[in-house]
């Protein structure tokens, strides 16, 4: 607290004034002897005492009134010297809302650049010597510098350089970061500043507990900042966005024809007629169609496309709607391969065709090849026999197929478990000859290797007319599976099976082990199909042979697609996805020659990043963490062809709709900040708390009301001394008493 023109304190000493005049007012008695005085006393005695009283409280008013006047003119304000004069120096940190959503203009501005603009004005604004941070609110947040800075021009220059389009704004997670900035801060004064477009996603109240407490924990730092909330968004309802992508093949061969589906959204109240929508591969159009979409409707669009040639390529789909650009199109990395090395390995061999253990799943995998149909199989399989097994053949392949094997070596064992930690897929069908004890134990490791489920008892009877059991039909959301949800696919309860292993379900996975996962089920209960994580890779184990000894399921026509289908999803499980979400680390596999070298990552912004090749395992792994910002990501590796990783944004994000104005104000009364819509009035705010409250007018209405108190209680007390005196003193009862006086205490007068 202080005062702005503080000599006039000097004021406050004609409160003297009126107890001066009061002492030398004070009524002076002339001391009549009376004899009849004592039968008065009583009453005078109560009268001294109320006038007394009523002196006082006039006293004490109007010696109040020059005091208050003194103080109103000083201007006594509710801040230290410091601030008041001006130069007091902040910390200051800024949340910028950086989210996809901020990039929705109205009026030619983009809530974006009239948010950046007022955050620049704020820090330019700091005095001299003060320190600040801006954090990027996206995804997560992240600080616009390394640490805080008393450059302020610098934290300005850079500011100025960003730009919005990243994910969907995490609030709590951006005050948490805030609150540590503020442990490498300096200045005793303290702004945190929020500048959000009040978007309901970001706001929504399942996470409002969460914000709360972050709130709480700034206001619980050693020194507690101001927080002010800044509402820069002005909302635009009108959206329209390509939601997701969807694709008919797990994996893409080339020349093989692969469907892309487009999810589309509109958001707003507007209907969208005749909506262009436009595809494209690797930047070059290549088809468009039509959607109409009516007021938050959603729609598909199908395109189709085939690749010529090996490696990495890019698709997207674009909706030429509104002016938010950034949920307008979709991208996605789509790897197209040559061919998908798969190894076989045959545990029952027979000369004899269609005997062997394996021959109807070689024909499934590489139909056309089998067919010597001129047509591209993207399965390339290779059979080897069990005794015959090594490191080099597992290690040259994708996937793996045990079929009836009796048992490994510790050798091929280990080489094996190698293959499927580093991110190999391996899919086992035991038979009559698979020794059930070795499985059980040096496969199944208590839970901890290769074997999802242990083997139990053979189930079902071989017997001519014995009944057999299906698969259970059901709607599947693995995506091994899904494709059986189409009957055009096949239909897995077709199946007949005669005999079967009932693999052993545990109620509690042992501790430390991978969970399992049940894809399908037979008609009996027990599991037909299951996967379980190893490592980088996947393992999943079938309860029958994969040959006709013990099931019809060779002359399904699920058959076909069913064993194309779990190859090539463990398949993918060898190289690292590529589309990814924000914030997810991009990882690749190169070859381990690579190792030591160093990679160029090109964000989508244009900017490369150098990044260094490690060695693990059988491989050279490249890691990049960086990836807040959605688009398209290249990697150059050395001496070879570009990968791209795209990252995308949830679309979340695209619901434009914003808090109402009550219900923005009743967040910050809830959470005990302050809010502001304008920098004109974050600037009032700011002056304010940085020059203090003036107090002048309150007390100027202090005193009119000490006046107006000290005119009312002056005349009313005056006629209640009249009234008093009227009774007691007036001239009738002094006539009175004079006739009753006794004829000595009127000698005595005279």
């Amino acid at each position: 607290m202080t005062f702005l023109n503080a000599a006039l304190l000097a004021g406050i000493a004609a409160l003297a004034i009126p107890i001066i005049i009061h002492l030398f007012h004070k009524s002076r008695f002339q001391v009549v002897k009376w004899g009849a005085m004592h039968l008065l006393e009583a009453v005078i005695r109560t009268n001294q005492r109320r006038v007394k009283i009523e002196q006082i409280i006039l006293l004490i008013i109007r010696a109040a009134i020059p005091a208050i006047l003194a103080l109103c003119m000083a201007r006594r304000v509710w801040k230290g010297a410091q601030k008041l004069m001006g130069e007091a120096k902040t910390s200051t940190v800024v949340l910028l809302d950086n989210s996809y959503s901020m990039e929705a203009s109205r009026a030619g501005a983009t809530n974006f650049s009239i948010a950046r603009d007022e955050a620049g004005r704020i820090i330019s604004e700091l005095k001299i010597g003060s320190d600040a941070q801006v954090v990027l609110m996206g995804e997560g947040g992240a600080p616009l510098l390394d640490e805080p800075t008393y450059d302020l021009a610098r934290l300005t220059q850079a500011l100025q350089k960003t730009d919005a389009g990243f994910g969907a704004a995490t609030v709590p997670a951006a005050l948490d970061l805030a609150a540590g900035i503020f442990g490498q801060m300096h200045e005793s004064s303290r702004n945190l500043v929020v500048m959000t477009d009040f978007q309901r996603i970001s706001f929504e109240a399942t996470e409002d507990a969460q914000l709360g407490q972050m709130i709480a924990r700034l206001k619980a730092l050693p020194i507690a900042p101001e927080i002010t909330f800044f509402d820069t968004g002005s909302e635009v309802k009108d959206n329209v966005a390509v939601e997701s992508l969807e694709f008919s093949r797990l994996m893409v061969g080339v020349g093989q024809k692969i469907q892309i589906r487009a999810n589309l959204r509109n958001f707003g109240d507007a209907p969208y007629h005749d909506l262009r929508v436009y595809f494209k591969a690797d930047g070059k159009e290549k088809s468009v169609s039509q959607i109409n979409l009516g007021p938050h409707e959603k729609g598909q669009v199908l395109f189709s496309h085939a690749f010529d040639t090996p490696g990495s390529h890019v698709v997207e789909i674009i909706a030429d709607a509104d002016a938010l650009k950034a949920d307008n199109s979709y991208l996605a990395s789509i790897p197209v391969r040559d061919k998908v090395p798969l190894l076989l390995v045959d545990g029952d061999p027979s000369s004899e065709p269609l005997k062997g253990e394996v021959d109807f799943a070689e024909i499934a995998l590489q139909p056309y090849s089998a067919a010597r149909v001129e047509l591209a199989d993207l399965i390339a399989t290779k059979v080897t026999k069990a005794d015959d097994l090594s490191a080099k053949a597992i290690s040259d392949a994708a996937v793996v197929i045990l079929a009836n094997v009796r048992k490994l070596n510790d050798d091929q064992l280990r080489a094996l478990e190698d293959f499927v930690r580093g991110g190999g897929g391996l899919l086992i069908f035991p038979g009559n000859r698979s020794d059930t004890a070795w499985y059980n134990s040096a496969l199944l490791k208590d839970g901890k290797g290769l074997l999802p489920l242990s083997l139990g008892a053979l189930a079902g009877d071989q017997k001519e007319g014995a009944p057999s059991v299906g698969i259970v039909s059901q709607r599947f959301e693995h995506p091994a599976l899904d494709i059986f949800n189409d009957p055009r696919n096949g239909t897995l309860a077709d199946a007949g099976i005669k005999l079967w292993f009932r693999m052993k379900e545990q109620a509690s996975p042992t501790t430390g082990a991978p969970a399992t996962t049940t894809l399908a089920r037979l008609d009996s209960g027990d599991p037909f199909l299951v996967e379980k994580q190893f490592g980088d890779g996947r393992v999943i184990e079938c309860a029958v042979p994969v040959d006709a000894d013990w099931s019809n399921l060779p002359m399904r026509p699920f058959y076909l697609p069913l064993l194309q289908r779990l190859s090539v999803y463990l398949a993918s499980t060898v190289y690292p996805p590529r589309n990814l979400d924000v914030g997810k680390p991009i990882v690749a596999f190169l070859p381990v020659t690579d190792a030591g070298k160093k990679g160029t990552i090109i964000a989508p912004d244009g900017t490369p990043a150098e990044v260094a090749i490690v060695k693990k395992g059988e491989r050279g792994v490249v890691e990049f963490g960086k990836t807040q910002r959605p688009g398209l990501y290249t990697l150059n590796p050395p001496g070879g062809s570009p990968v791209y990783y795209v990252v995308n944004a949830s679309r979340r994000e695209s619901d434009l709709q914003k808090l109402t104005d009550k219900e923005i104000a009743d967040f910050a009364k809830a959470h005990g900040v302050s809010l502001v819509h304008s920098g004109a009035e974050y600037r009032q705010l700011d002056h304010t708390r940085r020059f203090g409250f003036e107090m002048w007018r309150p007390l100027l209405w202090a005193i009119l009301v000490l006046v107006f108190l000290e005119l009312f209680l002056q005349q009313k007390f005056a006629r209640v001394r009249t009234k008093v005196g009227g009774l007691n003193f007036g001239p009738g009862a002094a006539g009175s008493a004079e006739k009753s006086k006794p004829k000595a205490a009127m000698a005595e007068r005279e």
